[in-house]
Formats: C-alpha cells, sequence, structure tokens
C-alpha cells in the first residue's frame, strides 16, 4: 500500500457505497423515460392485438407489434444522448445497463426463435423483464421495481394457466402494474430530488 491512501474505516466505506447507490438510484429515475416509453408502447400493442384479434378485426392481429420498432428507435436516440452527457459512469451503472443489455439479447433470441415456441413467448418475455426490473430494483433500492418484477412473474405464471386468446390482454395490465405505475414513480422521485 501506498504511503498516500488512507485507509477507510468501515463506518466510511459504508457512506460511500450508500452515495454511489443515491447517485445510481438518482440517474435511474432520471431514466423514467425508459419504463414509460416501453410500459406504455407495449401496454397499448398488447391492447391493440387482443382487440384486433377477439373481434376479427384484421387476419394478422400480430402486425401490430412492428410498433415496437419506433420504440425502439426513441429510446435508443434517447439514452445515447443521456449516455453523452453523462460524466461519471460507476460500477452501479455499469451493472444496471449490462442487466439490460443480457435482457435485450435474450429478447431477441426468444423472437428469433419463436416459431419453435409456437409463438407463445410472452410468458418468456415477463420472466426476462421481471428478472432485469427485480436485479434493477434491488441494486437501487427501488421497491417499486421489485414489486414490478413480482407483477412480470405472477402474469408469466397466469399466462401458462389462462386461455391464449385472453394473454394479450393480460399482458396490457401487467404492463400497466409492472412498468407503468414504477415508471411514474421513479418520474416524481426524480422530481423530488432534482
Amino acid at each position: 500500500m501506498e504511503k498516500n491512501e488512507k485507509v477507510l474505516k468501515p463506518e466510511e466505506s459504508l457512506q460511500i457505497i450508500n452515495d454511489m447507490i443515491s447517485s445510481a438510484k438518482s440517474k435511474l429515475s432520471d431514466k423514467s423515460f425508459n419504463f414509460l416509453v416501453w410500459g406504455w408502447t407495449i401496454a397499448l400493442i398488447s391492447l391493440s392485438h387482443f382487440i384486433i384479434e377477439y373481434f376479427e378485426l384484421y387476419k394478422n392481429p400480430a402486425i401490430v407489434w412492428l410498433l415496437i420498432f419506433p420504440g425502439m428507435i426513441i429510446t435508443s436516440i434517447y439514452n445515447y444522448r443521456q449516455g453523452k452527457s453523462t460524466k461519471v459512469f460507476s460500477h452501479i451503472d455499469r451493472v444496471h445497463m449490462f442487466t439490460w443489455i443480457g435482457f435485450i439479447i435474450s429478447y431477441f433470441i426468444v423472437l428469433f426463435f419463436m416459431k419453435k415456441l409456437n409463438y407463445q413467448i410472452t410468458p418468456l418475455i415477463f420472466i426476462l423483464t421481471a428478472f432485469a426490473t427485480f436485479v434493477s430494483g434491488f441494486i437501487l433500492k427501488f421497491k417499486p421495481l421489485i414489486y414490478g418484477a413480482i407483477i412480470f412473474w405472477i402474469g408469466a405464471v397466469l399466462c401458462f394457466l389462462i386461455p391464449s386468446e385472453f394473454v394479450q390482454l393480460l399482458g396490457f395490465i401487467i404492463l400497466v402494474f409492472g412498468f407503468i405505475i414504477p415508471g411514474y414513480m421513479l418520474k416524481s422521485y426524480s422530481k423530488k430530488n432534482a
């Protein structure tokens, strides 16, 4: 150990860790945009899919899922700009980022093999979403994200138990409680701590 290095007391170390968590929590709350964009986008697509399929308005109701691409473009541009403006990128920021990168990679693998899964991918996506949301909530000690993750896990189980024609309607409900409400709570948290 060099002579210039200061040995930290356990209390000081804990304070530094708590400060990092608070800083990352604040940064995440600023990103409520992601939860809200994805929550509303997927919820409205799910509801549209259900309505189109249930009332037989169009032969292929899954076509509405193409609307996911504008959401990808919007959030990619937003996150790129946010990343460029961030001067400090902590370990917790990296863990959070790679958790969601892992989700995206897993999501595309599920999409690529959805024919082999008989197009019944909603419960798998809910499980992946639950995991990424749970990790984010646990690392940042933000309980609404943890509760949102639990809602996604419950939704995944329900997808296996209900008739398939109601899965998209269930998806709408799960997204409202699993992403949209926690997203607004993050936004509120951000305003209070700005």
